[in-house]
């Protein structure tokens, strides 16, 4: 199907749910909201590196939510014929419901959707099975020729493209075409006995140009990483820096950016509750959240109850700055509308949280970053646990390596303990250098001081 075919799909499934609309209205449901996703595309999986099997995937999901008495009912189908008799379904189960609250409605029409440029190409049109094949035989030549000793355990190369539709029976009706191509790759170095840490990174773009951009960085990076985790040594415990590559900034952040919605705040999980233009971070962390870039992948109009997006800062120079709200949770909060931060997609009902991300570049140097002299931690990856109420953390650095005095040594078996509400004060500088993470967020290398680090070398 090409972009005329799926806007024709898009018209004609607008002009059925409007009807469906109409006839609930017109039966004394007042509240419907109807979620409906298109999705047409291809993939073809790498295992142990070879292709391994194609896939063709067409499908259009419903999500049906009917609100009756303060209640909520929720229903899915993928039948567009049986819309109506989900209507009927989900406001059987919000009629089920005896938890009613006054602040769970549908939201009014969003006053501004601004289209967003770049989102769908028709390059992505002339795509078919050859052109994914013959992605696939890139990835699996670059590592033949280039990191031989680097195993593809596991991958994708697919295409994907369709359309969201959000409206109500207050009505509202947005709609958003989307297309993209993407690849990811799982693996790492063998040498002999010597096995490498596990790894992965992944490519993606709104057509072939940006994608093929984005493939050779991702395979560099994937690289480096798989073929710098060899020969790895244990070290000795110290407190010490920990140096975050933008690969692994979210995995630290998480937490904070968790504590942040409305729900969390509402239920009193979040110690962030009175903490609005407070500081809270270093000042030297800055996070806004921008839905707006052209082509970019997490760019969107609307969120899950098609409320309009709008940038917002997060975090300006270590202030808290504002909390996600959907439109229940800023009914909760007594603001009149929410702030766009309504998340999910057409199989669950709308939660809040944040979009699409940007860190914001510091003024230190990658190359000053990297050539430290004072020993330092690369956490390359981050794998463990943490506690987003206390915000206590404790896990393994995967691929990771230590740096001093201009060297760089890949270590293994070490362990990073801490408090991540208080370490992210403990920040003592940013890059200006900033990577773009899955076509969605551009993120920093980031430098913590001060942080216990626990390694198994008791020579």
């Amino acid at each position: 199907m090409n972009k005329q075919e799926i806007i024709n799909n898009l018209e004609n499934t607008k002009s059925f749910i409007a009807d469906c609309l109409s006839k609930a209205k017109r039966e004394g449901i007042a509240q419907v909201e109807i979620y409906a996703a298109y999705h047409t595309g291809m993939d073809i999986s790498l295992e142990k590196n070879d292709l391994n099997t194609s896939t063709f995937s067409e499908e259009t999901n419903y999500g049906i939510r009917v609100i009756e008495n303060h209640c909520q009912g929720f229903v899915t189908t993928n039948d567009k014929a049986s819309i109506y008799d989900s209507i009927l379904d989900a406001r059987s189960l919000a009629k089920t419901q005896n938890t009613p609250d006054e602040a769970m409605e549908l939201p009014e029409t969003s006053p501004q959707i601004h289209e967003i440029d770049g989102l769908y190409h028709e390059d992505i049109d002339s795509l078919d099975i050859e052109d994914l094949v013959s992605v696939v035989s890139q990835i699996l030549n670059w590592r033949k020729e280039k990191y031989p000793k680097i195993s593809i355990d596991s991958g994708d190369v697919s295409f994907g493209k369709g359309y969201k539709l959000i409206a109500n029976t207050k009505g509202l009706m947005v709609s958003e075409l989307r297309a993209s191509v993407s690849a990811g790759y799982m693996g790492m170095a063998i040498d002999g006995e010597d096995i490498g840490s596990f790894d992965y990174d992944s490519a993606i773009g709104r057509n072939m140009d940006s994608f093929q951009k984005s493939l050779t960085h991702s395979l560099e990076d994937f690289g480096s990483k798989c073929m710098g985790a060899l020969k790895a040594q244990t070290i000795k415990g110290f407190k010490g820096n920990i140096l975050i590559p933008p690969d692994s900034v979210f995995s630290f952040l998480g937490d904070l950016l968790s504590s942040l919605t409305a729900t969390q705040i509402r239920k009193k999980r979040s110690k962030f509750g009175d903490m609005l233009n407070k500081e809270v971070t270093s000042p030297l962390l800055s996070i806004y959240e921008d839905p707006h870039i052209p082509c970019f992948q997490g760019s969107s109009a609307f969120d899950r109850e098609g409320v309009s997006t709008k940038e917002k800062e997060i975090i300006q120079k270590g202030v808290l700055k504002t909390f996600f709200y959907n439109h229940f949770e800023a009914r909760k909060a007594g603001l009149d509308r929410s702030n766009g931060s309504a998340l999910g997609g057409s199989s669950s009902v709308p939660y809040c949280g944040p979009g699409q991300l940007q860190v914001m570049p510091g003024t230190s140097s990658l190359s000053e970053l990297l050539n430290t002299k004072t020993k330092t931690i690369l956490v390359n990856r981050f794998s463990g646990s943490s506690n987003s109420s206390s915000g206590d953390f404790s896990g393994s650095v995967k691929g990771g390596q230590l740096l001093e005095n201009g060297n760089k040594y890949p270590i293994k078996e070490t362990i990073i303990t801490g408090n991540i509400y208080n370490i992210l004060k403990q920040i003592v500088a940013v890059s200006h250098e900033r990577k773009l993470l899955y076509s969605s967020s551009q993120v920093p290398w980031i430098l913590i001081e001060g942080v216990d680090i626990t390694g198994t070398d008791e020579g």
